[in-house]
């Protein structure tokens, strides 16, 4: 019966909403069918709808308020962004925290709207803490050790004094926190854990990235040992599986690549059709449930990539060692067979053990040189490397249109493409950085669309067989986010339909900007709708790439949702596939799932935080000198703008001269008030390195003389026009004290001026020196302070005179 397997479901997650979407695709159902159960439950009392078409069991609602993850800010301030994903972030002020920190799950309950007739709420609870080791600086005050945390949102906290004899203060330092439990509120305090050094080295700074985010750089003995032990080819199992090394199977990766954990090869078929190999090293061998080597795997989760510095998920005698799928070596994989069409189109597949020995190591540059060749026959062929035999260049010629056949038919189902420009961060032995944009798409294309398709292939076998495993989830863009998205597109002239958000109908706004002006603004408008992407026990289809079965099954070296994938799919080759381990496999995924999304956010941000750092290094260098680059944000306080080689810095609003610019929310646009000039994401401009704060990971520019002659000039004529209406407002303004009426401004402006604010719309606070025309009479002052990867604060402050006619009048009125 429908509402029983519906109920059934909800009773799975007893704390957890969901969406009608969620259920429909969970289930696999019907949607009015499913509506009309829901309402049927809901009649019946057995499940409640707090919100529309948000459904949970009753006992989900017995505590009070909200629960979600605190986003702090330096300021003091936060916000709760709720667990479940279609409600709306609660604001908490500062004083009202209730002694979480940034990160920390916590319990919220809202509170009245205010004067200002918007929603906040306060901190009731702490349920889980995030922080339990913090990376900061030694300092004293009041004869008591401090540590000011790298992160300017976490607060001060005060050092038990063991450890810390004989280190001076500016030391960096591991702290482990403790949180005292008990009915009176105590404050959290630190103990020492780790000494990393003094100063702002790179060698210092990577140690503390590595402990800020809880990396793990050292395997454990055990780990290794067990490493050591399995690390050979056994021939009883290479004599068990399916022999694949009469292929012509090959690899494509980076030219500084170690780990090859993905090869292919290709055959024509008597029918015309081609069967694709994708072969993948098959980790799950080698890596064992719950052996020490696993335990230490699923710690790690995800190798991390760090400037300089490589921590792998697996030691190096596996990663780099007996499954790496090297040249001329035999190698065990577990690989997809795929017979496709000469248009694309799935014909048939299947899954095998299999041994391989790849014939060559092809990079991405010799590739992307040998695509070109074939683009352009008149000119020199590039030279060939000399183990590409003529099969091996015909298989490569009918790779690469096949996967552009491929590619073309994902896009017409509706897969989002976004042409962001990848920036590879090498440092060499000496310390020195290189920053490589990634310039093979041809090549990196054809790997990409094997992957994708070896991925959905999987993602479909397990899914329709109902087998538990872990799936990639990308979910669709939240309702008040879609609504959004489309107010702010319909101001650029582009027209989204209402109603649910297909990823077709934003593949075509995508098609619609393409080499238009405003390409980056709308790209980045999508991207910033759309959801995160995150590993899941259920398969709620992913939204981007317009798919509804997805999982990550290509990189097992350095993936662990790859390696349980890979375990599902043996144990279902090997036809061992029990209800009680499918059961066993529902309960623990989900942990798993969530444990693999948190471990590579937290690779992510760390390789992103190495990645400014040395940025901000290499502008300390180049301090002074100009370069290209374009607007790759905007916010309220300046203009971000990353130059050709990937380095990003700000301009803030003080130094755009010719100016005062407004923000202009809804455009991603600053507007300046007298000349109506925009800067938008996307546009060029030349720029100064004017300094760089390594430490606050933070690169100031300012525009060159370039900038401002860009602006058009006007004819004689309007310069004549523009004197006389300059003449009219000085006396309009002479006249302001007898005439309460104030006379309109014109403004000839060379662009759309900006819509109209609402009626009850609040005038946003220009940064900037006063415009008296515009009637700002009263000095602003702005404090700037520090950057972490875009994210800035700043402090507005009245002059001391603002502040003293303040105090001044409310004397009066007390007298």
């Amino acid at each position: 019966m429908l509402e029983q397997q519906i109920y059934e479901h909800l009773k799975k997650h007893p704390k957890k909403r969901f969406s009608l979407r969620e259920l429909v695709r969970s289930l696999r159902l019907d949607k009015d069918e499913a509506k009309e159960a829901l309402d049927l439950l809901v009649a019946e009392g057995k499940v409640v709808e707090p919100r529309r078409k948000l459904y949970q069991l009753p006992e989900g609602l017995g505590k009070k308020g909200l629960e979600g993850r605190l986003q702090a800010h330096a300021a003091g301030f936060a916000f709760v962004i709720p667990t479940h994903p279609d409600l709306p972030d609660l604001y908490i002020p500062k004083g009202h925290l209730g002694g979480a920190w940034h990160g920390d799950l916590v319990r919220a309950e809202p509170r009245p709207p205010g004067r200002d007739g918007k929603p906040w709420g306060v901190v009731v609870e702490v349920l889980e803490r995030a922080h339990h080791q913090v990376v900061g600086r030694l300092y004293f005050k009041q004869g008591f050790a401090w540590l000011k945390p790298d992160d300017p949102r976490l607060p001060a906290l005060k050092l038990k004094p063991e450890g810390l004899e004989g280190l001076e203060s500016g030391a960096r330092l591991v702290v482990r926190v403790t949180y005292p439990s008990g009915r009176k509120p105590q404050e959290p305090y630190g103990e020492f854990a780790g000494y990393l050094g003094q100063g702002d080295s790179p060698e210092v700074e990577t140690e503390a990235i590595i402990a800020k985010y809880e990396l793990r750089s050292v395997f454990p003995p055990e780990a290794l040992a067990e490493a050591e032990k399995v690390a050979h080819l056994d021939p009883k199992e290479v004599a068990r599986r399916e022999d694949f090394r009469a292929l012509r199977v090959f690899t494509i990766d980076g030219a500084d690549a170690k780990d090859f954990d993905d090869a292919i090869h290709l055959e024509q078929l008597p029918n015309g059709n081609y069967r694709v190999g994708i072969h993948i090293a098959d980790v799950s061998h080698y890596v064992r449930e719950f052996s020490p080597l696993d335990h230490e795997a699923y710690a790690r989760a995800t190798s991390v990539y760090l400037p300089g510095r490589v921590l792998p998920m697996l030691p190096e005698q596996l990663s780099n060692g007996i499954c790496s799928l090297k040249p001329y070596e035999d190698r065990l994989v577990l690989s997809v067979l795929v017979e496709l069409t000469p248009k694309g189109r799935v014909k048939d597949y299947r899954f095998a053990e299999g041994v391989i020995r790849s014939v060559a190591r092809l990079t991405y540059t010799e590739v992307e040189a040998f695509a070109e060749a074939l683009e352009a026959p008149e000119k020199a062929p590039a030279p060939v490397p000399p183990d590409w035999s003529l099969e091996l260049q015909n298989d490569l010629k009918q790779l690469l249109t096949l996967t552009q056949t491929l590619k073309a038919r994902r896009l017409e189902q509706g897969a989002l493409d976004f042409r962001f420009t990848e920036v590879k961060v090498e440092v060499d032995e000496d310390g020195n950085l290189h920053l490589l944009p990634q310039k093979e798409p041809r090549a990196r294309s054809l790997i990409e669309e094997l992957m994708l398709l070896a991925n959905r292939v999987v993602a479909k076998h397990l899914a329709e067989r109902q087998i538990p495993t872990l799936f990639r989830v990308h979910e669709d863009p939240s309702e008040e986010a879609y609504n959004k998205l489309v107010a702010a597109l319909g101001r650029l002239g582009y027209s989204l339909p209402g109603g649910e958000p297909s990823p077709k109908a934003l593949q075509s706004i995508l098609k619609q900007a393409e080499g238009r002006p405003e390409e980056a603004v709308v790209s980045t408008l999508l991207l910033r709708s759309l959801r995160l992407a995150r590993y899941a026990a259920e398969n709620l289809g992913h939204f981007g790439l317009a798919a509804e079965h997805y999982l990550h099954f290509t990189s097992p070296i350095r993936r662990y949702p790859d390696l349980v994938v890979h375990r599902v799919l043996r144990t279902l080759l090997k036809r061992r596939v029990t209800q009680a381990r499918k059961d066993d496999w529902a309960q623990r995924f989900p942990k798993i799932a969530e444990h693999a999304s948190e471990r590579e956010r937290a690779a992510e941000n760390a390789e992103r935080e190495l990645t400014k750092y040395y940025q901000c290094l290499w502008a300390q260098k180049h301090q002074g000198e100009t370069f290209r680059g374009t607007v790759s944000g905007v916010t309220g306080f300046g203009v971000f703008v990353s130059l050709d080689n990937g380095v990003e810095g700000m301009i803030r609003l003080g130094a755009l001269e010719d100016d005062h610019y407004e923000y202009i929310e809804e455009l991603l646009a600053l507007e300046g008030l007298r000349t109506k000039r925009r800067i938008r994401i996307g546009d060029e401009m030349e720029v100064k390195i004017e300094g760089a704060n390594p430490s606050a990971r933070q690169i100031d520019l300012v525009p060159t003389e370039k900038f401002y002659q860009t602006e058009t000039q006007p004819e004689p004529e309007q310069q004549k026009r523009k004197k006389r209406r300059r003449t009219k407002r000085g006396k309009a303004a002479e006249s302001q004290t007898a005439t309460p009426s104030k006379p309109a401004r014109k403004v000839v402006a060379t662009e759309p001026k900006s819509p109209a604010p609402h009626a009850r719309a609040r005038s946003r606070r220009v940064v900037g020196p006063p415009d008296e025309r515009g009637g700002f009479q009263k000095p602003v002052k702005v404090r700037a302070q520090k950057i972490y990867f875009g994210s800035w604060g700043g402090d507005q402050e009245q002059a001391p005179s603002s502040q003293a006619e303040k105090s001044g009048k409310k004397k009066r009125r007390r007298r």
